[in-house]
C-alpha cells in the first residue's frame, strides 16, 4: 500500500458501527470530511458534525455507500464487516475494515501546528502503530515546528536568488543538517533565520 495525503474537506464517509472503534474513526474522518454514522446503537457521544442513522447496516448498505467516497466497516460482527467490504468494492469505493483487509486504511497521527506524521504497520500491529506514535510524540518538541516555518521561508526566498532547484534542494538540506541553525531556533530565532539565509541566499 501506499501512503498518500488525501483533502477530505469535499468528501462524505459513512461508517458502519456505533462502539468506540466506529465512533473513533467517525471523529478522526470528521475533521475534514462529511460523516454519517450507522448504527442500531451508538454507544457514546459523537461530534457535533457527524450524523447518525439509526438501524441495522444491511438495511442502509447500498443506499449509504451509494452516497459515500469513503465507508468504513467497523461493526463487532466479522460476517457483516464483510457484506460491507464486498458492497464498497462492488461499488467502486475505497473501504476500511476494522477487523480485516482494507484497500483503505486510517493511521496513527501524530500532529504538530505545522506538520502531521502518519504511522502504520498496515494492519499488521494497530497496537504497534500506537506504541510508535506515542514514542515520535515524546520525540517531537517545539523546535520542529520551527524549522517549517524557518524552511517555509527559505524556500521562497530561494526561488527568487537560485535559478537551479537541485542547487536549491542542496542549500535548503544544508540548512537542516547545520547544528547551528538547531541549537539557535529556540533561544535566537532570530540568529538562526540570518545564518539561515546566508546559507540559501548567498
Amino acid at each position: 500500500m501506499l501512503p498518500l495525503w488525501l483533502d477530505l474537506s469535499s468528501r462524505r464517509a459513512v461508517v458502519f458501527g456505533g462502539g468506540p472503534v466506529g465512533r473513533r474513526k467517525a471523529a478522526y474522518l470528521a475533521a475534514e470530511a462529511e460523516v454519517v454514522v450507522v448504527s442500531e446503537t451508538i454507544d457514546g457521544d459523537l461530534p457535533s458534525s457527524v450524523s447518525a442513522v439509526q438501524g441495522r447496516a444491511e438495511d442502509h448498505l447500498v443506499e449509504m455507500v451509494g452516497w459515500a467516497d469513503l465507508v468504513v466497516a467497523a461493526t463487532n460482527d466479522p460476517a457483516q464487516n464483510e457484506n460491507i467490504a464486498r458492497e464498497a468494492k462492488r461499488q467502486g469505493k475505497w473501504c476500511n475494515r476494522a477487523d480485516g483487509v482494507s484497500t483503505l486504511l486510517i493511521p496513527s497521527v501524530v500532529e504538530r501546528e505545522r506538520y502531521k506524521v502518519a504511522v502504520s504497520t498496515e494492519g499488521r500491529s494497530p497496537g504497534m502503530s500506537r506504541y510508535l506514535r506515542q514514542v515520535l510524540d515524546e520525540h517531537l518538541d517545539h523546535k520542529y515546528d520551527l524549522m517549517v516555518s524557518l524552511q517555509e521561508e527559505l524556500r521562497e526566498a530561494a526561488k527568487r536568488a537560485v535559478p537551479s532547484q537541485k542547487e536549491r534542494e542542496q542549500r535548503l538540506w544544508q540548512v537542516l543538517d547545520d547544528r547551528r541553525v538547531w541549537d539557535l531556533l529556540e533561544s535566537d530565532p532570530q540568529e538562526a533565520r540570518r545564518i539561515a539565509l546566508e546559507m540559501v541566499v548567498r
